[in-house]
């Protein structure tokens, strides 16, 4: 994975991941839209050979972007975490009945 700041102004932020696709960005984008400061936010995938999606987001008021993105990440960071630890403990659960 590689990340190349394709825009960056006040509140605003346009970012390429280089080596993932829609299942990333939709996580990514979902993550920032629950973010309460982020005005709005969206990925695009300008090519479907390219797995370069693109996200975008605005912020409101003086909210950093950088920082809203680095939350989102911690987020689904967090999300596929917590994801293990519950299947892990249910295939326990089916494996001892």
């Amino acid at each position: 994975m590689k990340v190349n700041v394709l825009k960056k102004s006040k509140g605003f932020l346009k970012v390429e991941v280089e080596g993932e696709g829609h299942t990333f960005g939709h996580l990514m984008q979902a993550a920032l839209l629950e973010d309460k400061a982020v005005d709005w936010a969206g990925y695009d995938l300008p090519h479907p050979l390219f797995t370069r999606p693109i996200i975008t987001l605005r912020m409101k008021g003086e909210s950093s972007a950088e920082k809203a993105l680095e939350r989102a990440a911690k987020k689904v960071h967090q999300d596929t975490d917590e994801f293990i630890e519950k299947f892990s403990a249910a295939v326990t659960a089916e494996a001892e009945s």
